[in-house]
């Protein structure tokens, strides 16, 4: 059997990359977004000296709660009340799916009043809390 060439269309497969690089762009925004999160929950503070744990994998830190050396409690960059810490903490355990999910972090000033902290660490526990975390500097 024979084939005319007039018969035997060239087909010519177009692949649209335009779909792809929206994901790419996406993706990269996404990144660079998020990889500024981290640092607005910290506040510029001494934290004390002391070895600490050492963790192998990173831990998701849920809530961060900066103690300032003047007694200031502050977290995402926002000065706060005690009455309020326990709001928000209440709305983070219930974010989480319960207290015992929930591993909050306290940075506290190497400097800050220990009955400040202690006050903090008392409304943490009367939430149910169990794994609150403390921050350390062990770079010094």
């Amino acid at each position: 059997m024979r084939f005319n060439k007039s018969s035997i269309s060239k087909r010519n497969f177009a692949i649209d990359i335009t779909p792809m690089i929206d994901v790419v762009f996406q993706l990269l925004i996404f990144a660079l977004v998020t990889s500024q999160l981290d640092p607005q929950t910290r506040a510029q503070m001494d934290l004390p000296l002391e070895q600490g744990d050492e963790l192998t994998s990173k831990e998701q830190t849920g809530l961060a709660i900066n103690v300032m050396a003047n007694g200031d409690v502050i977290v995402n960059d926002k000065p706060i009340s005690m009455d309020e810490l326990d709001q928000l903490v209440a709305a983070a355990i219930q974010g989480a799916g319960g207290a015992d999910k929930l591993k909050p972090l306290i940075r506290a000033d190497r400097e800050c009043d220990s009955l400040r902290l202690n006050e903090v660490f008392n409304r943490l526990t009367a939430r149910g809390l169990t794994a609150i975390r403390l921050a350390t500097d062990r770079s010094k």
